[in-house]
């Protein structure tokens, strides 16, 4: 509740200039989403002035802020409509925690509707990242298609509007759809645009799902190429995942029969490296922690030079390729000191080839040694 300030008037006229005058010491409080000046309600005389009491004010929006704090659905949904009677603009904060509210169980998906009727009514009111959640409010309950008239209506779009459709498709079981949504991305003109690591989460994960090898090596090989996104490990997950899943699929059509393999965990990768950690250090390793530029412990530096990308690739790697497979690292950026040192005595002892692509040079690790002989 807000506290509208009193309002005092000097009972004795003040001379100025000769004339006298009334000057009131504060001007009348107004609710500027109805731009109706508050009644006076009380006064107080005295010898000397004239006061306005202070007034209480209700607020539109409280009940609503009030019933999405108590997580009163039901209620929640008829300020809602008040307001949208009253023709008052809901609070954005008030309007997300609603979303959320309903997005908890299916069953509100007539809910969902009220909401959306709501936002579209104010939509030149709201700014996109409502409109993001609220593709992702239908979504979530089990609404692929109002998900997507949502999309088609919205006036402009960022990258977060883009990733939600293409990953809610993917999840919906969409996937070619969730493919032709990354193609009209890739048309789209704009710095603003350009698809992200979350981008190709999702379209590759489309193309896991569906089998498409070409089209996912197509896309992962474009991260890095074409938009300079270096590969996490979830992405290189997918990719493994979308080929083993293609050669087993090849192989089911064989009269022998094959043992299916279950995905890869991605703790198994990080416990690998951690054991790899162990072994190159035993094999002469020393962490240089100059290229840690945080201002962290000393044993916090070595951890985050221990996860960096490239070695996490590797890592993911040996344990999903067979013995002996070369392996191949494509990084956007340049290839700092210390890993380069970690994987050229990596190479020394895992009888394997490692060729990592900085932004720079190839770099092929053999041996204990690297082709760049350590210049780069």
């Amino acid at each position: 509740m807000a506290m509208a300030p009193c309002i005092s008037f000097c009972s004795l006229p003040i001379l100025k200039n000769g004339f006298p005058t009334i000057l009131p010491t504060q001007t009348l409080l107004f609710n500027p989403l109805q731009n109706k000046i508050y009644p006076i309600r009380a006064f107080k005389f005295s010898n000397q002035e004239v006061q306005v009491q202070p007034q209480e004010v209700e607020s539109p929006n409280s009940n609503l802020h009030r019933f999405c704090r108590d997580r009163n659905i039901h209620s929640a949904l008829e300020a809602l409509d008040e307001l949208a009677q009253n023709d008052v603009l809901a609070n954005p904060t008030d309007i997300s925690e609603l979303m959320q509210l309903v997005s908890t169980d299916k069953k509100y998906l007539n809910a969902g509707d009220r909401i959306y009727e709501y936002v579209v009514r104010f939509s030149s009111d709201y700014n996109v990242s409502i409109f993001n959640e609220l593709m992702d409010m239908y979504f979530s309950l089990g609404d692929y298609r109002r998900a997507g008239r949502v999309f088609e209506q919205m006036v402009s779009k960022n990258i977060d509007s883009w990733n939600t459709f293409i990953l809610g498709l993917t999840e919906s079981g969409q996937h070619e759809a969730a493919i032709q949504v990354f193609s009209r991305l890739e048309n789209e003109k704009g710095e603003l645009l350009k698809p992200n690591e979350n981008t190709f989460s999702g379209v590759l994960k489309a193309c896991e799902n569906l089998g498409a090898v070409e089209k996912g090596k197509a896309y992962f090989e474009s991260m890095s190429k074409d938009h300079g996104i270096s590969p996490s490990l979830d992405h290189y997950e997918r990719f493994v995942n979308l080929v083993r899943k293609s050669k087993a699929s090849e192989s089911t059509k064989k009269p022998s029969p094959v043992q299916k393999r279950a995905p890869l965990d991605k703790s198994a990768a990080y416990e690998k490296l951690r054991c790899l950690g162990k072994e190159v250090r035993k094999a002469g390793y020393v962490p240089d922690t100059r290229y840690v530029l945080h201002d962290i412990e000393q044993e916090e530096k070595e951890k985050a030079l221990l996860y960096h990308s490239e070695r996490l690739a590797i890592a993911f790697g040996l344990i999903s390729t067979a013995p002996g497979t070369t392996l191949r690292v494509i990084k956007n950026l340049r290839i700092c000191g210390d890993c380069h040192n970690f994987i050229k005595i990596l190479s020394s002892f895992e009888k394997r080839e490692f060729i990592v692509r900085d932004n720079k040079r190839f770099h092929h690790f053999k041996d204990g040694k690297c082709s760049c002989r350590d210049f780069w």
